[in-house]
Formats: C-alpha cells, structure tokens, sequence
C-alpha cells in the first residue's frame, strides 16, 4: 500500500527542523571566540553523558584554522578523556544515583548487563576493539566503573 501524501510530513519538517537548528548552532559555536572551550565541553560531556559528538565542532573548527589543527585535536582527545574518567567514576561511585539514569534515559539496559559481564571478562581488549565499533561511548565509560575494571587499563 502506498503512502498517503503527506503522511510523514510533519515528521519530515520536524527532523529537518531539527538538524537545522542543531547545524547553526554548531556552526555558531565553532566560529565563536570562545570554540575551543566549547569543543573541550562538548567533549568532555559526550564522553559520559551528553549525546552530540565533538566532531561537529571539530571538523568546522579544524577547516577554518588548519595550522591550529593538533592544537585543537589535543583538547578535543584531552576533553575526551578526562569526560571518559568522569563517566567511569559514575559508573564506580555513582551508577545507582546517576549512571542508571543515563542508562535508562538511552535504552542501553539489555546493552549494558552484557557488557558489564563481558568487562569483568575481558575489560582491556574490549576498549581496544571498541575504537572499530559504533558503541557508544559512554556505555563503555559508565560500564567500565561498573565492572570495577582497572582504571589504568
């Protein structure tokens, strides 16, 4: 049966309405004096919480001022990593207060009891194959301090 004419128009002018607010938005930030902290908080939150990746500022940022380029690479890694200690610490101290919140709010519940197994299991070679893969990152962060894994690895 074929779709009736305009039957996924609302939607269709909600998501594009969406994607452009969320372009202008990024496009503002990344041209802003103040980009660079705004890529570091992007990516920082990303890591545990925040569901936009730094690469929509990072990309725009890097093509406007590509001799800054590791420059501004270094505090979106940095950023990231320090927000990747932050969601394993809310998956260590805080997972009933806060990490179960985050959990819960992405649908990731069946994810994450086979994940955290799997950490118990094998921790470090799944944080290196996960660089291959679309998990998100928070899922591991929060997981990761879960499953007590050692912070080091």
């Amino acid at each position: 049966m074929p779709l009736q004419q305009g039957s996924c128009g609302t939607n269709d002018r909600l998501a594009t309405g969406m994607l452009k607010r969320l372009y202008d938005w990024t496009m503002a930030k990344a041209a802003s004096k103040n980009a660079t902290t705004w890529l570091a908080g992007v990516s920082f939150a990303e890591s545990s919480f925040f569901p936009i990746p730094p690469d929509l500022l990072l990309v725009p940022m890097v093509l406007a001022n590509r001799q800054a380029a590791w420059r501004i690479a270094g505090i979106c890694t940095l950023a990231s990593v320090v927000g990747g200690i932050a969601g394993y610490m809310i998956g260590y101290f805080l997972y009933e207060a806060i990490g179960r919140a985050v959990i819960d709010f992405y649908h990731l519940n069946d994810q994450f009891e086979v994940l955290r197994q799997k950490f118990i299991d094998y921790g470090a070679e799944i944080l290196i194959i996960k660089g291959m893969t679309p998990i998100p990152y928070k899922l591991l962060t929060i997981t990761a301090g879960v499953a007590k894994l050692d912070l080091w690895v």
